[in-house]
Parts: structure tokens; sequence; C-alpha cells
């Protein structure tokens, strides 16, 4: 089996749609029938509430990190969802202890990416997405060598704007210390989250466009899809269910998220495209209306 593609969130600001949108690229990719694993590496266990989980492990991010590369400890950090095809390593206990203990490692660029090269994530996955917290600091670092690409959210304002062109291009420039080491630089996919209609999220949004137009390779591209404004996406984060799932239809002008989600996944995996697989919401999800298990 070969190695299975690994995404990673990559953005020193929070609030910006990061967890929002691994959960949901991930729900897509299950949902057409990859084997995902979905990783929280954030001090803040979003990720880890998004979805009901029918089977709680007794371990997480932790011990995944921190402990041997097994089988065993591998297999004890990984909760499955309610949904087929996805799985999560939960984020338990993140203290300043472990984002030290991760620091003073000296494998510290290896400590996430050894064991998703392991033999049981091979057999077991064909994508892993991992939620980061917004800020610098090891655990995104680590994450991030990790990644054979990076998915960055840019809101079309100001400040999220100005702290990817500062933050997500210092860390670029971290990782490329990893060549010195044979960890070779992950791509980037940036993807403009959460555009209103009004003119300046426009204006700011054109900017974005022009920077990556004039400035970045081609490993380093701006989605061409975004994703907008929409309360479906709260909707769903509320109702704890994809929102492809939650808005299947076109309801005005905007695209159904539906569809934009399957739009970002095409664009991230131009081979899903091209075998034309689209997601049917679970068949349904008639099934899996189930409580949540309490552990």
């Amino acid at each position: 089996m070969s190695a299975p593609v690994i995404l990673s969130a990559a953005a020193t600001k929070g609030g910006v749609g990061k967890t929002t949108l691994i959960a949901n690229v991930s729900a897509v990719l299950a949902d057409i029938g990859l084997r995902v694993l979905m990783i929280d590496c954030d001090v803040q266990p979003s990720l880890s509430k998004y979805y009901p989980i029918s089977h709680r492990a007794p371990n997480g991010i932790v011990e995944l990190l921190l402990g041997e590369n097994t089988e065993e400890i591998i297999r004890s950090t990984i909760s499955n969802t309610v949904f087929p095809n996805l799985d999560i390593v939960i984020s338990n206990n993140i203290s300043a202890f472990v984002e030290t203990e991760v620091t003073s490692r000296p494998d510290r660029a290896f400590l996430l990416k050894s064991k998703l090269h392991s033999q049981y994530i091979q057999n077991n996955y064909d994508v892993v997405l991992i939620d980061t917290q917004g800020a610098v600091g090891p655990l995104l670092d680590t994450a991030a060598f990790a990644a054979t690409c990076l998915l960055c959210p840019i809101m079309p304002e100001v400040l999220s704007a100005r702290e990817f062109l500062t933050g997500t291009q210092e860390l670029l420039k971290r990782l490329q210390k990893g060549e010195a080491m044979r960890i070779p630089m992950p791509q980037l996919r940036a993807i403009i989250y959460a555009q209103d209609r009004t003119n300046d999220a426009k204006f700011i949004a054109s900017s974005i466009k022009d920077f990556f137009s004039n400035t970045l390779d081609d490993r380093r591209k701006l989605l061409s899809v975004a994703v907008p404004a929409a309360k479906a996406y709260k909707e769903a984060t509320t109702l704890r269910v994809p929102v492809h799932c939650h808005e299947r239809k076109q309801l005005g002008k905007m695209l159904p998220a539906y569809e934009i989600m399957h739009r970002i996944v095409y664009e991230i995996f131009p081979g899903i495209e091209q075998k034309n697989l689209r997601g049917s919401c679970f068949n349904d999800m008639a099934s899996l209306l189930q409580e949540e298990v309490q552990s």
C-alpha cells in the first residue's frame, strides 16, 4: 500500500475557518468512498467535537505524538465518527508540557510524519487531514512537516490577508529547513474563505488572487473556488453534520454547499473529478442518526 495523502491546515491566525474546512473536506472524501482519518492537533479541540463519535478510543493526539511507533499505540488513538470511512484522533489534554516535550525532541520534525507513514496507517487510510492551532508553535510545525499539502484558508479581510502574507510565509521558510533532513516541501493550496458580497471583500479577494498569480509558483496555488459567507456552514456546524449534506440544492444565486465542497475536493484531488466521483450524503444518513457515545 502507498502512503496516504496528508493535508494539514496551516494558518497562524485563529478564526479563519480551518476546522470547518478540514471537517467538511474530510466528510466529502469519506462520502465518496475514501478511507479518511482526521487528526485534531489543536489545543482547542473543536474538530474533536465537530461530528458525533460512535466509538471513543482510550488515547488521542498526545499519545500519537509522544508514544511509541507501534500498531498497538496508533490503533489506541483512533476514534470512529458515526459516518462511514471517517475516523478521528481527538485532541486530548494538550498542555504546555506536551508542547515543551515536542519542542525538546530532536526528532520533532518526524514525530507525526513517522506515525502517518506506518504500515497500519498505510493499510487503513487513503487520506489524512490535520487540524492545527491558529498560532505559531511546535504543533503547527510538526503537522506541517508531516504534510504532503498545506491547506490555507484566507478570509477576505485585512487582518487575515496580512497574517497569511507574514505568518504563513514564515512557516514556509521554516519548512525549507526540512529539506536538509530530506523532508520535501509540501505543496500549498490556499482558499478564500467566508467571502461576502461587500466591495471591501471583493477588493481584498482580488488582491489575494493577484498575489498568487504574480508571486508564487505552481506548487503554491489559490483554488479558483471560494467558500461564501453563507448561513449553511454555521447551521451544519450546529447540527454536527457535513455541510454538503445539509445544503444539497441551490436556493438562490449562490451555489449550494454540496457543489462548493465537491469543487474544492476536485481542485485538490483532480483524479477524483476525472472519475466523476460524487457523494451520496452517506446514503442520506438514514442509519446514522444515533446518539453520540458518552465516554
